[in-house]
C-alpha cells in the first residue's frame, strides 16, 4: 500500500477525527468526501505531516511516517489556494522545490518547464503570478506540487476558491496530470470526486461513514445520512419506510401527487418545488407542470427502514 493509517485519531477542541483505519493503493486515486466539519482536510494534513495523530500510525510506502517532517515524505500538497510567490516567475515557482532538493539549477528549469508544458502553462512560464488568471495560477501551483514526482499527491479542494468556469479548466488538467498517481483528493463536491476519483471515502463527524466505487456508492448508498449527502435530497413515507431519491429519478405517472409550489428553468429542464404529504420535493422534469398539481414516479430511489 502507498498509504495506510491505522488507528489514527486527533482532537481539534470539541471536535475529534478518528479513529481512522484506511489504506490507499499504489496509483490509486482516492477522493475524501463529506460536509464542512467532518475531518477531511485534517485528515488530509495528518498524512501530509502538518498535523500529527493523537494516536495511531501513518505509513507511506511502508515506512512508518508518524514522526517524519512534511518534507521528508515525499508527498506533492495542492493547497485551496495557489500559495505561489508573487516575486518569482511561474517557472522559478514551479522549480523552487527542486532546488530545494539540491536538484542542480538548469535541471530543475529544465524539469519545471516539461511540467508546465504538459499543463498548457509554457507560454506563461516567463510571468509573475499577479499576471496569471484564477485558473491558471491554480495550474501553476498543481505543477509545483508535479515538478517534484512524488509518488503521492494531496490535494486540499484545490477548485473550491474558484467559480464554476475556471473549475471546468482546471479539472481536466488535474485528472491527467494525475493519472497513474497514488492521490487523495479532499472535496465536498461529489460530482467533482466522481470525475477524479477510482474510490470514495465519505466522512461524517470525523469518522468513515461509507466507502467504495462511486457507482457503488451512488446507486446503494448503505444510510439515510450518506444518501441525502450524494444528492437523494428527496424522502417520502412510503409502505417500504422512508424512500430517499434524487430530483431527476423520477418519470411520468401517477403514484405520487404534490402542490406545486415553485417552478424554475435549469439548463433544459424544469425543477419543480412540490408539496407531497406534507414533505416538500424537488423534481426535475422536461415540462413544467400543466396546472398547479405535479404526478409522478420515483423509477429509482433507496428505502431505509422507518427512524
Amino acid at each position: 500500500m502507498a498509504i495506510s493509517l491505522r488507528g489514527v485519531e486527533k482532537a481539534l477542541g470539541r471536535f475529534r477525527l478518528g479513529p481512522i483505519d484506511l489504506e490507499v493503493g499504489r496509483g490509486e486515486r482516492v477522493a475524501l468526501v463529506g460536509p464542512s466539519g467532518s475531518g477531511k482536510s485534517t485528515l488530509l494534513r495528518l498524512v501530509a505531516g502538518l498535523a500529527r495523530p493523537d494516536r495511531g500510525r501513518v505509513y507511506i510506502d511502508g515506512a512508518d511516517v508518524t514522526g517524519v517532517e512534511p518534507w521528508r515524505r515525499g508527498v506533492g500538497f495542492l493547497f485551496q489556494t495557489p500559495a505561489l510567490f508573487p516575486s518569482l516567475t511561474v517557472l522559478e515557482n514551479v522549480a523552487e522545490p527542486l532546488l530545494s532538493r539540491g536538484v542542480p539549477r538548469g535541471e530543475a528549469s529544465r524539469r519545471a518547464a516539461e511540467v508546465l508544458e504538459r499543463l498548457g502553462l509554457g507560454p506563461l512560464a516567463g510571468r509573475y503570478p499577479p499576471e496569471l488568471s484564477r485558473g491558471q495560477q491554480q495550474r501553476a501551483a498543481l505543477a509545483r506540487a508535479l515538478a517534484a514526482e512524488p509518488p503521492v499527491l494531496l490535494l486540499d479542494e484545490p477548485l473550491t476558491a474558484l467559480d464554476p468556469p475556471l473549475r471546468g479548466e482546471v479539472l481536466p488538467y488535474i485528472y491527467e496530470a494525475t493519472r497513474g498517481r497514488t492521490v487523495i483528493y479532499v472535496t465536498h463536491d461529489f460530482e467533482e470526486a466522481t470525475f477524479i476519483a477510482d474510490r470514495l471515502v465519505v466522512l461524517m463527524d470525523g469518522r468513515v461513514a461509507a466507502e467504495g466505487r462511486p457507482a457503488d456508492l451512488f446507486e446503494n448508498p448503505p444510510s439515510p445520512r450518506v444518501a441525502h449527502f450524494l444528492g437523494y435530497s428527496n424522502r417520502l413515507k412510503t409502505e417500504c419506510g422512508h424512500l430517499y431519491f434524487r430530483p431527476w429519478d423520477v418519470a411520468p405517472g401517477g403514484r405520487y401527487r404534490g402542490r406545486v409550489v415553485a417552478v424554475w428553468y435549469r439548463a433544459g429542464r424544469h425543477e419543480v418545488l412540490a408539496e407531497v404529504d406534507g414533505q416538500h420535493v424537488r423534481l426535475l422534469l422536461p415540462q413544467p407542470p400543466a396546472g398547479g398539481y405535479v404526478e409522478f414516479d420515483v423509477a429509482r430511489g433507496r428505502c431505509f427502514p422507518l427512524e
